[in-house]
């Protein structure tokens, strides 16, 4: 479900290129929980701490986590800025660098220590920046990338939840406390352990235009929740036009070809849900089970989906337990 994106193969290397997290089992743990897509377990977490117990004395993991939270917002916007330079360069064909990324750089700089290589981190950034303007391979040891406007919108989608699952991990006391994470653009707001990652999707298609944007949060390696919100026009005819019966007809049609599309036979049923009347599709593929829903919200077609290898009843109950972490968010229309 999730692939190493370049920002997590950048911070890997900052840390394990030094003498103490060389060739460490903690990098298994970095590129689990910061690339896009990444989670973050009670066990995991648990398994990274019995690591550091084992390998370093109190003051050193002190130290660790001192110098990693001091750095981690610094690091955040400098990779930010990296992929914003990135996709400047690649458009002009010109190395472009911005003063906040000539700022950051130089704050970055300023972290060095025995636990930390920012020089590693700045080498690959401007690696990355050349690269994109030259359109040539780029190597940073894990085989060769093109940098790419899908490789770069990627790597921007994952910072914001990367970022505070490496905070999480980096915390020595695990709590399970919910946050409030307000998602105007999928019209809800949902109750996690941290942030999903958000993107957005335009197809058109002759007079028809289908506008997404769509929030996925990852709870294990193989369980993986999506909010959607669908815009949709044909002609000069959206949404907004649609009587209630298309509306019914279209989140029936439109949960029967998203499961379709998995090559699975979906049984299908209708209900309500928070006042909203909604259409709800569950369908098996191989070892996965899927469960969606969707309704119509701001008059726009509001899904939410979850794949999962856990049994049928197990998902259904994993389902309906998401469902009351959102709120959906009214807006004047």
């Amino acid at each position: 479900m999730m692939k190493t994106s370049l920002s997590v193969l950048i911070l890997m290397f900052a840390f394990c290129s030094n003498a103490v997290f060389a060739q460490s089992d903690e990098a298994d743990y970095f590129s689990i929980v910061n690339e896009t897509g990444g989670y973050l377990t009670p066990s995991l977490y648990r398994e990274f701490w019995e690591i550091m117990q084992t390998k370093y004395n109190e003051e050193q993991k002190s130290k660790i986590i001192e110098e990693f939270h001091n750095a981690l917002h610094v690091l955040k916007e400098f990779q930010a800025q990296t992929w914003h330079c990135a996709k400047e360069s690649y458009f002009t064909k010109k190395e472009a660098r911005t003063n906040d990324y000539e700022a950051l750089k130089t704050r970055l700089e300023k972290q060095n220590t025995q636990y930390f290589s920012p020089r590693v981190l700045i080498d690959n950034a401007e690696k990355i920046i050349q690269a994109a303007a030259a359109r040539s391979p780029l190597d940073l040891g894990a085989g060769k990338f093109y940098i790419t406007p899908e490789l770069i919108e990627e790597n921007f989608v994952g910072i914001k939840g990367s970022y505070e699952r490496l905070k999480i991990l980096f915390t020595p006391d695990w709590k399970e406390d919910y946050k409030e994470y307000v998602l105007p653009n999928v019209d809800v707001s949902l109750l996690s352990f941290y942030a999903p990652d958000e993107y957005h999707e335009e197809i058109t298609n002759l007079d028809e235009k289908i506008d997404m944007h769509i929030a996925q949060l990852c709870v294990d390696k193989k369980s993986i929740y999506e909010i959607g919100s669908v815009d949709y026009q044909k002609g000069n005819k959206k949404f907004i036009d649609f009587s209630q019966p298309e509306k019914e007809i279209y989140i029936q049609e439109f949960v029967k070809e998203k499961l379709s599309s998995y090559k699975a036979s979906p049984l299908l049923s209708k209900g309500q849900w928070r006042g909203y009347e909604y259409s709800k599709g569950i369908a098996s593929v191989g070892e996965y089970n899927i469960v969606m829903m969707s309704l119509f919200v701001n008059n726009r077609a509001l899904y939410i989906k979850y794949i999962t290898n856990s049994n049928l009843s197990s998902a259904l109950a994993d389902f309906n337990d998401f469902t009351k972490r959102l709120q959906v968010l009214e807006r004047k229309l």
